[in-house]
């Protein structure tokens, strides 16, 4: 039985080609079954994979037990000499919700990544893929939703999607390995549960090989989405014109492609959201219009053409910049350098800081920050919760409350992580974020222009 499980993730592994030799691959231990059956099977096949295996835990802090279930897996972790890395939330303020916990999670997990070159293995299984299926077609998905869990994604790899849940438990009691199992999967309170229990079994009544049909399912799928995303690439190289894309070109290709063509567009601005496609569609149909994407990202149609369509001016407008450190000359004036600041100048910088409110404001522990961070301006449904407030804020209503005036409102940078502004010109770092004695890695802002910002001084 070790040896089919073993064999069937090595063989999944090389398929999809998960490893290279001289990979250094930090799995993430949660403690549950899933994770330490990933854990034990990389400590087994790092030889043979020529890889270097680390660990990383994520105590999420929501449970009175999260610090015994963080210790068990320090001490497996210390009993086979793997380097783990340790992170926890801090205490919890109101409610917290699954999608705070993983972008708590993979925010981390993303930062851990990039500083050390590393890959992050996670213990997703073929039952988690079966169960994100059945979930987003209840939901409603399109073709890339119902592609499922990825098994590479930007430094995320998952090694256990060609087996199940139940295999993956199996093989931990073969192994003699302890795992935790979470009491909050073994309630129907949540809707992935009720899948599990109910949904799942009743398929697998019908066909017992029901998780590893949907998992075939997904795999061709994907192997459809990127073929049609092809597609849609040469279309639009058929269809591109000086200023834009031949729209009748666009309106005579096959249905399909041109869906596809015109999601390639869309998402150089923004993931596409559901209802997203017929506007584009009737956008095309038309021949005049526009439809607005995101800030300052504006398709429309006109004189034969589809085309993007600034609503600013080109001087007002800056595109996103992922988080690193650096100089950041933006237009209308504004200057931003943002530093990240380790060891003794760390502390020296907090004790400066502590002089200057203002300096102080500007600076952050990057350990408290979720989520990867963007340089942008504004987005719609963007909250920020000023230092001192235990609620959040739309920037609408801050920037009402404010007086800023409106012309400026699309223009001021910030820092980011998905819609939540963790920092704002002229407010500095959001409530929490504030640097303590425990402090290794500061986040300091440094902004400057040529002349105040009225209303954000």
């Amino acid at each position: 039985m070790d040896n089919e499980f073993e064999g069937a993730v090595l063989a999944f592994a090389r398929k999809v080609g998960l490893f290279c030799p001289g990979d250094r691959v930090i799995a993430a231990a949660s403690g549950g079954a899933d994770s330490m059956a990933l854990l034990q099977f990389l400590l087994r096949y790092k030889e043979r994979l020529d890889i270097c295996v680390e660990a990383v835990h994520v105590d999420h802090r929501l449970r009175p037990e999260s610090g015994e279930v963080a210790e068990f897996v320090a001490e497996f972790c210390a009993a086979r000499g793997v380097t783990l890395h340790r992170f926890a939330a801090d205490a919890p303020v109101g409610h917290r919700s699954e999608e705070w916990s993983r972008e708590l999670r993979y925010g981390y997990f993303e930062r851990l990544a990039a500083q050390n070159g590393a890959k992050i293995a996670t213990g997703h299984t073929l039952s988690d893929q079966a169960e994100t299926l059945l979930f987003r077609l209840a939901r409603g998905t399109g073709l890339k939703g119902a592609c499922g869990i990825p098994a590479r994604r930007g430094p995320f790899v998952r090694p256990l999607l060609g087996v199940t849940k139940a295999q993956a438990e199996e093989y931990c009691r073969r192994q003699g390995i302890v795992y935790v199992t979470d009491g909050d999967n073994l309630t129907d309170a949540y809707a992935r549960n009720r899948i599990r229990h109910h949904a799942l079994p009743a398929l697998e009544s019908v066909n017992p090989g029901a998780q590893s049909a949907l998992g075939r399912f997904c795999e061709r799928l994907a192997e459809t989405e990127r073929y049609l995303a092809r597609q849609g690439a040469h279309l639009l190289e058929c269809a591109a014109r000086p200023g834009g894309y031949d729209l009748t070109v666009l309106a005579g290709a096959d249905p399909v492609e041109r869906q596809a063509a015109l999601r390639l567009l869309a998402e150089r601005a923004r993931l596409l959201r559901e209802g997203d496609l017929p506007r584009l569609e009737g956008l095309v149909a038309a021949g005049r219009g526009a439809v607005q994407l995101a800030p300052g990202a504006v398709l429309a149609a006109g004189r034969g053409l589809l085309f993007w369509q600034e609503p600013l001016p080109r001087e007002s407008a800056f595109e996103p910049a992922p988080f690193a450190p650096g100089v950041y000359r933006l237009p209308g004036g504004y200057r931003v350098e943002l530093l990240l600041l380790q060891g003794k100048e760390c502390e020296e910088s907090i004790k400066f800081a502590q002089t200057d409110k203002k300096a102080l404001n500007n600076c952050a522990d990057y350990a408290k920050i979720t989520g990867s961070l963007c340089l942008r301006t504004r987005r719609p449904g963007d909250v920020f919760r000023p230092a001192g407030r235990n609620v959040g804020k739309t920037l609408k209503k801050l920037y009402n409350e404010l007086g800023v005036p409106l012309a400026q409102r699309s223009v001021l940078p910030l820092l980011a992580a998905g819609s939540q502004v963790a920092w704002l010109w002229g407010q500095g770092f959001a409530q929490g974020l504030a640097p303590t004695g425990a402090t290794r890695t500061l986040l300091v802002v440094r902004p400057e222009k040529e002349h105040s910002v009225e209303g954000m001084a």
